[in-house]
């Protein structure tokens, strides 16, 4: 395999197959249960733990914390802050496949801008570098599974 061209998960669709579509809850509910969100990122250094699920929090006025697990054993945790953005159009939507079918969900707020909280000492060129080679460059969208809180609940 080359090493520029990015190999596609295990769960992808595979070619020449058809699948089956729903509308997920976020379509069929007045008030659905699940809420699905945007998150960019400034910067997101490669010590965050990808097996684990992230954890964000919104308090009243907007502002947006997201943490994750640390991938280096006896480190603090990944943390970012930001503001939650505008919200999405009745028509913007995301398409989630979970290796046997296709689920169409609405989108209802952006989070723009998080920007990684480093702690004194972290060197922003090092964790810089260490992202670009863990990343390999540029990267399709990624799917991160955050579990939801508010601030007074941490």
């Amino acid at each position: 395999m080359s090493m520029n061209k990015i190999e596609e998960p295990s769960t992808a669709p595979s070619p020449d197959q058809w699948y089956t579509l729903s509308l997920g809850s976020t379509f069929k509910d007045h008030q659905p249960s699940s809420k699905f969100c945007t998150l960019r990122y400034e910067f997101k250094p490669a010590s965050i733990d990808k097996t684990q699920p992230g954890a964000l929090h919104k308090t009243k006025d907007n502002k947006v914390s997201v943490e994750f697990n640390n991938n280096q054993p006896g480190k603090p945790k990944v943390t970012f802050e930001g503001n939650s953005g505008e919200d999405y159009k009745e028509n913007d939507a995301v398409l989630l496949f979970d290796g046997h079918s296709f689920r169409l969900e609405r989108l209802h707020h952006a989070v723009k801008r998080l920007r990684h909280n480093r702690l004194p000492g972290e060197s922003s060129a090092a964790a810089s570098a260490a992202s670009s080679a863990a990343d390999g460059g540029s990267s399709p969208v990624e799917v991160e599974r955050i579990d939801i809180g508010d601030a007074g609940n941490s």
